[in-house]
């Protein structure tokens, strides 16, 4: 008896070594860089401690500028992901068999696309220009009214475009998600709902919608959905190109992410490597802040957690 249980016991004495590889990766790629950052914005020209860089951040206009339009644009895109995630989970789950995987494989696809491809794509120049073109010629003449343009670089069209082409990157992710709770729960509580005469859309209402925003899965990832947002740099740099003017900062479209990058990279701005370290240490503040206070309205939201 006490041979057998003793392996076992060294088994759960030393699991955790285990853990050891990972925690040094992360030491390296992610505690050092936060912990030196730290370490800058709180050093001086003279090497003395000091908390002008944060004072400097705080009082600038484009710094506060920056973080309404990543927060706005998070929020945005996780909303707007969760929409087009449940309505694809929606279509998904009426098919069955071969053209279940079809569709389900095809709306994975934009999953496989790099950020900067997608914000080129639902940039002006890959589709809206082509848009104004075709509703303004052809769709004019046919109709006989002219159409008008619509502005592209209106703040109130761009930035919902910028956050629905990040939406439509990382929805299909939820959408999995969504797939793989629904099918985890019992095939016959949705059998059940049918007898009874429920339509399709009405179990996946009633039934399926709300078990999956229940789903602490499902709140977990729309967490880092909106963490990873809060970082977004490509989208919002393709429409910079557009929408703003070369060497400046202070435009909505200027996320934190990418105003850190004109601080580093603009000449003109002098490499303030010890104000882009405060910055950063700000971000993740606001990221973690952020973040805690979503997963709470989504908790409080869909009722609280299912166990």
């Amino acid at each position: 008896m006490s041979t057998q249980i003793r392996p076992r016991k060294k088994v759960e004495t030393y699991w955790y070594l285990l853990l050891i590889p990972i925690f040094a990766v992360l030491t390296v790629v992610e505690f050092y860089p936060v912990l030196y950052s730290l370490y800058l914005s709180v050093t001086g020209p003279n090497g003395g401690v000091t908390l002008s860089y944060y004072s400097q951040m705080l009082s600038d206009r484009d710094f506060w500028s920056a973080v309404s339009s990543s927060i706005t644009f998070s929020v945005l895109s996780v909303i707007i992901s969760l929409a087009v995630a449940l309505t694809l989970t929606f279509l998904v789950n009426e098919l069955a068999g071969l053209r279940r995987s079809f569709f389900e494989g095809l709306f994975v696809l934009p999953l496989a696309a790099a950020p900067i491809a997608v914000g080129v794509m639902w940039g002006p120049s890959a589709f809206w220009d082509d848009l104004q073109s075709l509703l303004h010629y052809p769709v004019s003449s046919l109709i006989h009214y002219q159409i008008p343009y619509f502005t592209e670089t209106g703040v109130l069209f761009y930035f919902p475009v910028m956050a629905f082409a990040d939406a439509w990157e990382w929805a299909p992710l939820i959408m999995l998600v969504c797939l793989s709770i629904i099918n985890s729960n019992p095939k016959e509580i949705y059998e059940a709902a049918k007898l009874h005469g429920a339509t399709g859309w009405q179990v996946f209402t009633r039934v399926m919608v709300p078990t999956v925003m229940r789903s602490p899965v499902l709140q977990f990832v729309l967490v880092l959905r909106f963490i990873d947002a809060m970082r977004a740099f490509e989208i919002p740099l393709s429409w910079a190109t557009w929408v703003a003017i070369y060497n400046s900062v202070g435009y909505p479209v200027d996320t934190l992410s990418l105003y850190l990058y004109d601080l580093i990279f603009v000449p003109s701005n002098g490499f303030p490597i010890a104000l882009v370290s405060a910055i950063a240490v700000a971000l993740l503040i606001v990221t973690v802040l952020a973040a805690t206070t979503m997963l709470r309205l989504i908790t409080t939201i869909s009722g609280g957690r299912q166990g």
